[in-house]
């Protein structure tokens, strides 16, 4: 590529649907920002380093933004380079870890990773899989035991209302609205991952009703909520939400990284607007989280908590303990939950369920 052709293609990036997109949720992060610096709800310790990692996203340009998810990692730890083809010799364990989960799935729980924006993973029976892909699926196969996707289906009355916690670069949100498109799904975040999972999620669904916190009056800003299929939160706005329908809370690896008093704050918030379940795949404390006691004591102050087993290994784990899935399978089955000791630092699948 000379000179003359790289400033052609970044004339035509910018003419793409994804670069506006950029530029429109850029706006609304900086008036996030704004807003936050009038409030006293800091990120924690954690965050803080982390969100420093990647303020270059600020002055991004087209070739960055055209390959957004290679640049997720700042949110998931998962990189591009690990997928390709010098590191080919993995996919046996990804083929593995997916034939397991597929085991337990009867309703075709399973959304590979889009190629839009820079998507990655493992070519696996035309899908790409990657580490996330196989830790949401694992989450819909957790839900899906739990029983709290049975509703979804029906599709019948008014849009469910779906609320998750820390959404990251918006993976989770892209598969649950592909899954199960009448839904109002909101994310609460801090304002920097909102650029990710904004942009991301904008491109991948051009014909959403989309809602950014600031473009209503806060004192109505959710008065039309039913109307919206994604609506943008930032995590300061989270204690003022009024809404009473709020169907399904989730937090997948990011109430871990938190402080306890924000964890208490969300859990609490939740169990005030009636929301009847919460989802949580986290581990109870991550290592280096001195600022929090565990996920499942906070969330049991306020829920009745039940775990949902999935698999005998976490999302992490690529090595699958038996030879085949089918044994692995019946190990799963075979082991005691009531004799297993579990460790802080395991992730683990816990419903949360409001008394009545």
């Amino acid at each position: 590529m000379n000179r003359l052709q790289f400033k052609e293609q970044i004339e035509r990036y910018k003419q793409e649907s994804w670069w506006h997109n950029y530029l429109h949720v850029r706006d609304h992060i900086f008036y996030l920002l704004e807003e936050e610096q009038k409030q006293s709800n800091r990120p924690s310790n954690y965050w803080e380093e982390e969100l420093a990692g990647f303020d270059y996203m600020f002055d991004a340009s087209p070739l960055i933004i055209q390959k957004l998810r290679e640049h997720c990692y700042h949110l998931t730890g998962l990189r591009a380079y690990d997928y390709r083809e010098h590191h080919a010799h993995q996919i046996e364990s990804f083929k593995k870890k997916l034939n397991a989960l597929r085991e337990q799935d009867a309703n075709g729980l399973l959304v590979p990773e889009s190629p839009l924006l820079g998507g990655f993973g493992y070519l696996i029976d035309d899908m790409l899989i990657n580490l996330d892909t196989l830790k949401f699926y694992e989450s819909f196969l957790a839900l899906n035991k739990a029983g709290l996707l049975a509703p979804l289906r029906q599709n019948v009355g008014d849009k469910k209302v779906i609320i998750e916690i820390g959404a990251g670069w918006g993976g989770f949100a892209y598969q649950f609205k592909s899954l199960f498109p009448n839904t109002c799904y909101i994310i609460v975040d801090l304002p920097q991952t909102i650029l990710f999972s904004g942009v991301y999620l904008k491109t991948l669904f051009p014909d959403a009703s989309v809602l950014f916190y600031g473009d209503k009056p806060v004192e109505s800003l959710l008065d039309e909520y039913n109307n919206y299929d994604i609506i943008f939160l930032p995590h300061f706005f989270f204690s003022a939400i009024k809404t009473t329908k709020i169907d399904l809370a989730i937090n997948i690896a990011s109430f871990q990284e938190m402080t306890g008093e924000q964890v208490d704050s969300y859990i609490r918030c939740l169990a005030e607007l009636k929301c009847p379940n919460i989802y949580s795949h986290n581990r109870d404390r991550s290592k280096h989280n001195r600022q929090l006691t565990t996920v499942s004591s906070i969330l049991s102050g306020y829920y009745n908590v039940t775990e949902q087993r999935v698999l005998d290994v976490p999302y992490t784990d690529l090595v699958v303990p038996m030879t085949t899935t089918k044994t692995l399978t019946q190990k799963i089955l075979w082991k005691s939950d009531t004799n297993r000791k579990r460790l802080i630092y395991e992730y683990r699948h816990l419903i949360g369920t409001l008394s009545k």
